[in-house]
């Protein structure tokens, strides 16, 4: 955390009792949705993590525990961050729940050395909503994470109010502005820690284990349906899923599935499940003999054939590769049983 810094020769940096405090000598131009904001303001002091209004002051209640600063320019990118994501924990593979109070809110005020018209805040106001949405999107993060994320954000500028004296012209402070945004975003993430599992992103698909289980069950041949086969076959499929080379080709699928589905590539169309489309089936096989050996690659076939359970809800890369997924861990269990 910092105690007191100074940017730009006359705006100091500093935390006071749990409150982040911006002041500057000379008057600031302010744009966002502060709390005690009206939109475009002045001001030599802005508040965060202030819950008593002062006069002279625009304050804004966000309880962060991560603070990260970038600085590119004539720009300085302050990233808050209120992470209260909880995980837990099935064998070694962790999971980030989506219980009421898991959620990470980011915040943002951005300090800009320039001076500013009010057409000018608002467009880089706008920039930095698009600069953020389109590094989330970057990002592929799985949706229960998404759910979990900026359920309380805020986005702030700062400039030199205009007096027909700019520092530098507009299109060069746009291209700082950019370039500080997008790469505090980045190095903020690596600051939190912040990383996703293989769990994550299955269950990003709608499904969990429980699904994966059931769907497994379903085509038991000789053998009686009991907690503990079920309990041997979760602990198989979350063993699986421990290895390297099953999540490469997991990702692969959902991956590949994701552009599919988004048509982003001109020669691919997939909305009728096409017969000559086989590299889902060959992911498949890859991963139920990854697991279990040659024996699984015939237990595959069964499960892709008749598609039990949850595997029949799902589109064409992926119900390949979990009817595999269940078809090693199957054949698995029963080679040890």
């Amino acid at each position: 955390m910092i105690n007191s810094t100074t940017v730009f020769s006359d705006i100091k940096l500093f935390e006071d009792g749990g409150k982040f405090i911006i002041s500057s000598e000379n008057e600031l131009s302010v744009f966002g949705d502060l709390d005690d904001s009206k939109g475009f303001d002045t001001s030599n002091s802005i508040s965060i993590n202030d819950d008593e209004f002062k006069k002279d002051c625009i304050t804004h209640k966000f309880r962060y525990d991560e603070l990260y600063i970038h600085s590119f320019g004539d720009v300085t990118t302050l990233n808050f961050a209120n992470n209260s994501l909880k995980t837990d924990t099935l064998n070694d593979l962790k999971l980030i729940t989506n219980k009421k109070d898991s959620k990470l809110d980011l915040g943002q005020i951005v300090i800009v050395n320039s001076e500013l018209t009010h057409k000018e805040l608002l467009e880089l106001y706008k920039i930095g909503i698009k600069t953020k949405e389109e590094y989330f999107n970057s990002k592929k993060l799985p949706s229960p994470i998404q759910k979990l994320l900026n359920l309380n954000e805020f986005l702030a500028i700062l400039s030199r109010p205009y007096s027909n004296n700019p520092i530098k012209d507009f299109e060069s402070i746009k291209q700082e502005f950019i370039q500080s945004i997008s790469t505090s975003f980045s190095n903020f993430f690596k600051e939190l820690n912040l990383d996703f599992g293989i769990l994550d992103h299955i269950y990003g698909l709608g499904f969990d284990l429980d699904d994966l289980v059931s769907a497994g069950i379903e085509l038991l041949v000789g053998v009686e349906d009991t907690e503990e086969i079920r309990n041997k076959l979760k602990d198989q499929i979350l063993k699986s899923l421990s290895d390297v080379n099953v999540i490469a080709l997991i990702i692969a699928a959902i991956r590949t599935e994701e552009d599919f589905m988004e048509k982003t590539i001109r020669e691919v169309n997939v909305d009728d499940d096409p017969a000559y489309l086989y590299t889902d089936e060959v992911l498949g096989l890859a991963i139920a003999n990854q697991i279990a050996g040659t024996k699984a690659t015939f237990n595959f076939k069964r499960y892709d054939e008749n598609k039990p359970g949850i595997i029949s809800k799902l589109d064409p890369m992926t119900d390949d590769i979990f009817a595999g997924l269940i078809a090693g861990a199957m054949s698995k269990i029963f080679d040890e049983h």
